[in-house]
C-alpha cells in the first residue's frame, strides 16, 4: 500500500462510510455493536471479543475466507508494539538480505496490510507463485480461518504502558479517520476499559499466545536488548538460520537500529506529511525505547496497569519488561505514598 493507495483509502472510505454503518450484509453477518468513543473522530465496532475501527469492518467477511499457505509470512501485533521493526527484520531475512530492494520499496508496498480496505485480497488469492507473500495485521486470530495457522506467524508484543504512550502520541498526530483529540488521562482510562481500537490489549496478547506452539511469539523489548539471540531464534523459525552469518547479523543490527530506521525514508512513514495526513508533531518512529511511560504515567495509572496485567494477562506469558526493575518501581510507589502522607500530616 503506497502513497496513492493511502490517498485512495481515505477518499474511498469517506464515500462509503454510511454504507459501512448501515450495510445489511455487514449487520446481518457480523452483528457489530457500533460505539461512540470519547474524543475519537469515528466510531468503533464491537465484533466478537474486540473493538475494531469502523473502516475495516467491510473487509472482515473476505478475510474469513482468505486462504493462507505455508510459504506466507504474517507479522501480527497490537498497534504500536514494534510492528515496523519486526517487518523490516523479517523482510530482510526472508529475502536473503536483499538490502537493495529494501532501499527502493516502501515497507507498505512490501507488505499487504490485510484488513485495510484498499488491499485487494482477490488479487492476492490469485497469486499462485511459490514466492513468500508478506502480510501485516493488527487483527486477533479469531478473524481468520484455520489456514492462518499454515503460515509463518510472528507476533510481537510490548509492555502496555509504553504501548499506551506510543499510541497516544500517534493518534494525536494524525488528522485522518483514526484521530484521537482528547487528553492523556482520558486515553489511559479508555485503554483500561478497552475502548480503543483493537482492544482489549490483554486479550489480544493472550489469544496469540494461545497459538504459541505454531507461531513465533516475541517481545519488542527483547529485540532492543537481546537483538542477536532473538533474531537467531526468529531466523530458525523461518527456516533461514543457515543463511544468517555473523557479518549479516552485524549489518542487520545496524540497519534496524532506531536511529537508522528513523532516518530511513522507506520505513519512517514521512510520506504522510507530504499528503497532509498528519500534523507537525508527527513522528511515526518516535523514541523506540523501553520505559518512556515513566515520563507520562502517574503512580495511580501505573498501578492500574499493573492490576490489569496481573489479573488479565496469561500467567504463562514471560514477565514484561518495563525498563525498570519491579523493586525500583515499588520504591517509586513507596516514595509517592510517603510524599502524599506527609502532605496531609
Amino acid at each position: 500500500m503506497g502513497i496513492m493507495a493511502v490517498i485512495a483509502t481515505t477518499v474511498w472510505y469517506r464515500r462509503r462510510q454510511k454504507e459501512y454503518q448501515v450495510g445489511k450484509e455487514i449487520n446481518d453477518e457480523l452483528k457489530p455493536i457500533w460505539m461512540d468513543l470519547k474524543y475519537f473522530k469515528h466510531k468503533g465496532a464491537m465484533i466478537g471479543n474486540y473493538l475494531l475501527p469502523e473502516q475495516i469492518v467491510g473487509k472482515l467477511k473476505q478475510l474469513k475466507s482468505f486462504q493462507f499457505n505455508q510459504s506466507d509470512c504474517i507479522c501480527a501485533s497490537f498497534p504500536k508494539s514494534g510492528t515496523t521493526l519486526l517487518q523490516e527484520i523479517v523482510y530482510l531475512i526472508q529475502t536473503n538480505f536483499d538490502y537493495e530492494s529494501a532501499k527502493k520499496i516502501d515497507i507498505t508496498e512490501r507488505y499487504s496490510f490485510l484488513e485495510w480496505p484498499t488491499v485487494d485480497l482477490k488479487k492476492l488469492s490469485l497469486d499462485k507463485t511459490n514466492k513468500s507473500r508478506l502480510f501485516k495485521t493488527h487483527l486477533p486470530p479469531e478473524f481468520f480461518n484455520e489456514t492462518f495457522k499454515k503460515a509463518k506467524v510472528i507476533y510481537i508484543y510490548r509492555n502496555p504502558k509504553d504501548v499506551t504512550v506510543s499510541l497516544f502520541h500517534f493518534l494525536r498526530s494524525i488528522n485522518i479517520e483514526l484521530t484521537y483529540s482528547g487528553p492523556w488521562n482520558q486515553f489511559v482510562q479508555s485503554f483500561l476499559i478497552d475502548e480503543i481500537y483493537y482492544a482489549p490489549w490483554w486479550r489480544h496478547v493472550n489469544d496469540y499466545h494461545s497459538l504459541n506452539d505454531s507461531i513465533f511469539f516475541v517481545a519488542y523489548e527483547d529485540l532492543l536488548t537481546n537483538f542477536r539471540p532473538t533474531v537467531r531464534r526468529l531466523a530458525a523459525y523461518l527456516g533461514k538460520e543457515k543463511e544468517l552469518t555473523e557479518e549479516q547479523l552485524d549489518k542487520l543490527e545496524k540497519w534496524c537500529s532506531f536511529d537508522s530506521m528513523k532516518q530511513n525514508p522507506k520505513v519512517n512513514y514521512n510520506w504522510f506529511r507530504d499528503w497532509g495526513f498528519v500534523n507537525k508533531s508527527f513522528s511515526f518512529l518516535r523514541k523506540g525505547k523501553i520505559g518512556d511511560w515513566l515520563n507520562h504515567f502517574d503512580v495511580e495509572q501505573s498501578k492500574s496497569y499493573d492490576k490489569m496485567v496481573s489479573t488479565r494477562l496469561s500467567p504463562s506469558i514471560p514477565p514484561l519488561n518495563y525498563g525498570i526493575s519491579s523493586e525500583d518501581q515499588q520504591r517509586l510507589y513507596d516514595y509517592d505514598a510517603k510524599k502524599n502522607s506527609s502532605q496531609y500530616s
